[in-house]
């Protein structure tokens, strides 16, 4: 197709997207705006190897990710396909795993329905490479977790890979290099022939994924393939809604650095700022997505909590990954961490669910969030003479307290903004929330910011 009628094509389909109006956008989304906080689950055929296939480590490849490993260390189809009928999840507990999501704060679980590798995570009409035909598998594990979410009033959500190892119509580039350069750019077997083949059968799966599931999130990866256009992504963002209208999909259906609805997805970092569309960072707690015997790197829960309030208080959403085992446990470090967030977040949870960006300059000590007349301060930093400088905001203050306790604290309006007295306060060790509430319609913005 010639580069004119590309164009012509990209604004015909983008026409017909725009028809979805902002409102309808806001209308989908809104609930999710105010969750802040969602689970992602990496798990996989590739969760039994835990990083290993005869005695070599994915940490030998690239990338190094567990779930990335039949790339990594170039194992052939026929023999990484025979590792998948290994797949036996005996400990398998959908009830306590999204518990755990419950207990952290989470508001919404995102489950990587198929990956790269091609792996389906439920019985596929359109495949036998899945739980069902192919590992002998008769748990619903994407049904079950999906009703242990109903149970807890979590939204359920699927991550779909576009690319795919295992379907005929892909093969990885040869001679082999590196698994990024061979499987990353995976190519079609026959060129538009192969992809309409494939997008025929990826529309059958996530159809099944509405049907059976009901899934209300589209989480999508892959998009960086030379194959897959701007045009096909939106086209296919177009077909979900028409099939699941309340749903919200990422960027990643199209091209990530050019496509942003519904949501951006940077990965393993946060902006430097407030950006212009929604967003949401994902992050691992170790350094693998998928799980990884050997990966002890965990992130402190004061790490964790403090990465929630920064995305959140530049207007992002925090989904936090964790690799369940083959067997079917999620490590035992994810599950403190998370519990430790949830701690957390029981009692401070008022300056990060419903929150919206704020307009006060960026502070050194911490970061802001703000829910209509009253900002939520949280500290990351104590001030040595306990006296805290909160400029660029100011006005008629109604009230300053403690969030964990409810305490009120002392302070002083100052032209360009407020100090808080905090002698007598007690740290808390991941983050100190004090909510200040202002009379309404009566907030000044000061426009040299922060000192």
């Amino acid at each position: 197709m010639n580069k004119i009628l590309r164009y012509i094509v990209l604004v015909i389909v983008f026409a017909n997207i725009k028809g979805f109006s902002q409102k309808t956008l806001d209308e989908r989304i809104q609930w999710y705006r105010d969750a802040k906080f969602g689970m992602f689950i990496h798990w996989g055929a590739y969760s039994s190897l835990g990083g290993y296939w005869k005695g070599k480590s994915s940490n030998s490849g690239t990338p190094k990710y567990a779930e990335w490993i039949q790339a990594a260390l170039n194992i052939p189809k026929e023999e990484y396909t025979k590792e998948a009928q290994k797949f036996n999840p005996i400990n398998f507990d959908a009830d306590a795993w999204v518990k755990v999501a419950k207990e952290a704060g989470m508001k919404y679980l995102v489950i990587t329905s198929k990956h790269h590798d091609g792996f389906c995570l439920w019985n596929s009409a359109y495949t036998d490479y899945d739980v069902k035909d192919w590992a002998g598998q008769d748990t619903d594990f994407l049904g079950q977790i999906k009703e242990a979410c109903k149970k807890y009033g979590i939204v359920f959500g699927t991550y779909y890979s576009i690319i795919d190892w295992h379907h005929p119509s892909q093969k990885p580039k040869t001679p082999y290099t590196n698994g990024w350069d061979s499987y990353g750019q995976i190519e079609l077997v026959n060129g538009e022939k192969s992809k309409k083949e494939y997008i025929k059968y990826m529309k059958g799966q996530l159809k099944e994924l509405i049907d059976k599931y009901d899934s209300k999130i589209f989480w999508f990866d892959g998009d960086w393939v030379k194959w897959w256009s701007m045009e096909d992504g939106m086209e296919l963002y177009k077909y979900l809604l028409e099939l699941q209208p309340d749903a919200i999909i990422n960027n990643r259906v199209a091209k990530r650095n050019k496509f942003f609805k519904d949501f951006g997805t940077p990965e393993n970092f946060t902006p430097g700022k407030k950006l212009d569309y929604d967003w949401e960072s994902c992050y691992t707690m170790n350094s693998s997505w998928g799980f990884k015997k050997d990966d002890h790197s965990w992130k402190t829960p004061k790490k964790l909590i403090q990465e929630l309030i920064d995305i959140s208080s530049k207007g992002g959403n925090y989904l936090l990954n964790v690799g369940p085992t083959g067997e079917g446990i999620i490590p035992d470090a994810s599950v403190k961490n998370l519990k430790e967030m949830g701690e957390w977040l029981s009692k401070n949870g008022a300056s990060i669910y419903n929150t919206i960006f704020s307009n006060a300059a960026l502070q050194k000590w911490g970061r802001v969030t703000q829910k209509g007349n009253t900002y939520y301060l949280n500290i990351f930093n104590f001030p040595k003479n306990e006296e805290l400088e909160f400029y660029g905001v100011t006005g008629e203050v109604k009230e300053v307290k403690l969030l964990e306790t409810g305490k009120k604290l002392s302070y002083k309006v100052r032209k360009e903004g407020i100090v808080i007295d905090l002698k007598g306060v007690d740290k808390n060790p991941l983050s100190t929330a004090i909510a200040v509430v202002f009379e309404p319609n009566n907030i000044k913005l000061y426009d040299k910011g922060s000192k």
